[in-house]
């Protein structure tokens, strides 16, 4: 009875493979294919993708219903289709596995593009059965968890490939769990060992891991509510801060490092677990795939970080120097407008002295990058950036993903433009983004959409032969890890408008900051402080030092050594060295920006006067922060020094500049600073600036776009000659006649 049971089972399983193989037939005909050879290489000014040893432009595509859009995609002349899979749901029990559902996914993809190459996001989720049998591994944390604030759609959607649509999975487990970490380094060794042994190996040319809170951004667990004070986060770390802890800096902006070490030093481990974490994925995925395959994450994102002390990617280091990663991967700006009388899509963001600072999406917005684009391309990684801006046929459901002026043909077309163009310019990949398929017509699939984006594709073909180096003479330079030291994000309850579950210097010096940089009509760099080297010191004309809080002697001696002799115009904002490892340092500040201070511990408004020498009447030119007084300030006592500026409340100098060892430097006592002022200062440091307005530039050695802030005429200095694409415009200086948020894109002749 057991061998005729067992025959029949062995039929069952024969029919039962032969019925698959005959469902699954796009596959089948894969069989004789070899195995995909993809890569990231640095070559011609940047990091560049080949596939089979050809360079392949980077655009690729995902829809919350791909079988849906997947047919205009492949009109549209994408190659590769970037599905998202939450692929615990094949993890059937503790020693069971089942795949076969994504294949039949695969399998329909290819049906609608036999030509298609695959990237999938692999979601590194628990499923529920393990957390419900592994309580005690799930993230707890300070604040109780709301579930209004966690659920972002009425139910819980469930996208083809199994994509869940929420912010936050209401259970998750720590990322302090090595028991979790060996169960998932199992089940994710199982997933593409299974790839690698099927047919789809000649199609799929990598992974892009995922994990923590929204579709795998690697933002910790729970960030809304303080995390993670589960039972294997205190082993792992010793010592958990409690909430008055976290929350309360000892002197106005800073941690005092005398008084909270501790903290501190619990803040710098969080982080470096979750880099840990991934960096140890990404080895799973490159050692399985025998080094064959992309591997690529969500991270370093220094731009537009909430929650940014729980949630932010203040681990920077190993994520760009570990040799598993070839691509990093961001959305790019959602920065909303920060006015009261704002109407829902708009992005407009303003000082508090009134001064309009740039716009982030809509038209004319500058799309800005939340990378530090610079330094993710100068460690060799390919930045990917998702792109996202609605269309017109979304109807207002979802303006906040593209900003004013979506809602036309025309303005789609140009939001397309400027996203597509800075794209191909800046020597970046990316993936079109169709959120709109969630609830209503797919963002990218009229005809007219359709053309447009086919025609980038076009145009991407010539990319590999440009050469996409930086051809920027001013740049922005970061310190992740000064946000260990400053005031938490949590402690700016109630938040301003715009400023949503931000601290003040991501909100004010860091995101408001960067929409006035891209609007002073010269390309700039972003990176940093760390991949500062000896060439940038010729390379570059100005540097502004956002936030270089935190440093220690052998930081500043390196910065002092690289800057002494070079010529170069540096700002240093607000308080340059004045944390270091052991204590407040005033001394050290003074060290590394050349001056001496008097701090103002009395809180005051973070509000300059400007006296800028050569505009004329500046009584009305201020910018800064005033709904909030803040401390410490810091006043320059020097007497040798040029005076551009004052608080504006006591008429100390806050905005000075002196010659030091060969070069110029600049302190400022505040941020932001609105676009006059920074072109004023390019102006005085030597910075060409390529537009006669306020424009957004973004160049290369071989490509250039501008995008219209303002109607009207303007001038295109460029630093050679450019044929305009799809236009009549040839040349090294170009007069242009341009309306608001028109692109124009220029090629190397």
């Amino acid at each position: 009875m057991f061998r005729y049971f067992s025959i029949l089972a062995l039929m069952l399983a024969s029919l039962t493979y032969a019925n698959e193989n005959r469902v699954l037939s796009e596959i089948a005909k894969l069989k004789d294919e070899p195995a995909v050879q993809a890569s990231v290489r640095v070559e011609r000014g940047g990091p560049r993708l080949f596939i089979n040893e050809e360079e392949t432009y980077p655009l690729f595509a995902w829809s919350f219903r791909l079988l849906d859009y997947t047919p205009q995609f492949r009109q549209a002349g994408i190659e590769i289709i970037y599905p998202i899979l939450h692929i615990s749901d094949g993890w059937l029990s503790e020693d069971r596995y089942d795949w076969t559902q994504f294949d039949k996914f695969f399998d329909s993809l290819l049906k609608l593009h036999p030509e298609a190459c695959f990237l999938p996001r692999l979601l590194l989720y628990a499923p529920d059965w393990w957390k419900e049998k592994h309580p005690e591994e799930l993230v707890t944390s300070l604040l109780p968890f709301n579930e209004v604030v966690n659920i972002a759609t009425d139910s819980l959607l469930i996208g083809e490939g199994g994509q869940r649509w929420w912010r936050n999975d209401p259970q998750s487990v720590s990322f302090a769990s090595s028991f979790w970490k060996n169960e998932m380094t199992g089940m994710l060794k199982h997933f593409i060992d299974y790839y690698e042994r099927s047919p789809l190996k000649s199609r799929i040319i990598g992974y892009h891991i995922g994990s923590g809170t929204t579709g795998g951004e690697w933002h910790y667990f729970h960030s809304w509510f303080l995390p993670d004070t589960s039972p294997v986060m205190q082993d792992y770390m010793g010592y958990i801060p409690d909430l008055q802890s976290r929350v309360q800096s000892d002197y106005g902006l800073f941690r005092d490092p005398s008084k909270q070490p501790r903290v501190i030093d619990y803040y710098k481990r969080l982080h470096h677990l979750t880099a840990d974490l991934i960096c140890h994925y990404a080895g799973i995925v490159k050692n399985t795939s025998r080094n064959r395959l992309l591997c690529g994450v969500f991270y370093n994102y220094l731009l537009e970080n909430v929650f940014i002390q729980e949630g932010g990617h203040l681990a920077p280091k190993p994520i760009l120097q570990s040799p598993h990663i070839d691509f990093i991967a961001s959305p790019y700006t959602y920065q909303s407008s920060n006015q009261e009388d704002a109407t829902r899509g708009e992005t407009d963001v303003y000082d508090q002295a009134g001064n309009w600072l740039g716009r982030g999406r809509g038209l004319a917005g500058d799309g800005g990058y939340r990378l530090l684009l610079t330094s993710i391309k100068r460690h060799g990684k390919l930045p990917f950036v998702e792109l996202d801006p609605a269309t017109y046929v979304d109807k207002g459901r979802d303006i906040d993903y593209a900003g004013s002026g979506s809602n036309t043909v025309k303005g789609s077309l140009m939001l397309l433009q400027r996203d597509l163009g800075q794209m191909f310019v800046t020597g970046s990949g990316g993936w079109l983004c169709d959120i709109g398929a969630v609830k209503g017509e797919g963002w990218y699939a009229p005809p007219v959409i359709v053309n447009e984006i086919k025609k980038w594709t076009e145009l991407g073909e010539i990319r590999a032969r440009l050469d996409v180096s930086s051809v920027s003479d001013v740049a922005a330079v970061y310190d992740a890890k000064s946000f260990f030291v400053t005031k938490h994000w949590y402690a700016e309850k109630p938040w301003e408008k715009g400023a949503g579950y931000q601290d003040f210097f991501e909100y004010w010096f860091c995101d408001s900051q960067a929409r006035a940089f891209h609007r002073m009509g010269a390309p700039m760099d972003f990176l940093y402080r760390f991949d500062l080297n000896a060439g940038d010191m010729e390379k570059y004309k100005l540097l502004f030092m956002v936030n270089l809080f935190y440093l220690d002697a052998s930081e500043i001696d390196r910065l002092q050594n690289l800057l002494k002799d070079s010529g170069i115009t540096v700002v240093w904002y607000y308080a340059p060295g004045f944390v270091s490892p052991e204590r407040l340092d005033p001394k050290a500040m003074q060290r590394l920006s050349g001056f001496q201070f008097d701090i103002l511990e009395e809180p005051g408004p973070m509000l300059i006067q400007c006296e800028l020498p050569g505009r004329g009447d500046n009584t009305e030119l201020r910018f800064g922060t005033l709904t909030r007084e803040r401390f410490p300030r810091f006043a320059v006592t020097d007497k040798d020094v040029e005076i551009l500026g004052r608080w504006a409340d006591n008429a100390l100098p806050a905005f000075v500049r002196k010659q030091l060892d060969g070069y110029t430097s600049v302190y400022v006592g505040t941020a932001p600073l609105p676009v006059p002022v920074l072109r004023w200062l390019c102006r005085q440091a030597g910075v060409k600036l390529w537009s006669t307005e306020g424009d957004i530039v973004r160049a290369s050695e071989d490509a250039v776009m501008l995008v219209a802030t303002s109607d009207g005429k303007r001038q295109l200095d460029m630093h050679k000659n450019m044929l305009q694409v799809n236009g009549q415009k040839q040349g090294r200086t170009l007069e242009l006649d341009m309306k608001q948020g028109e692109v124009g894109v220029f090629v190397a002749k």
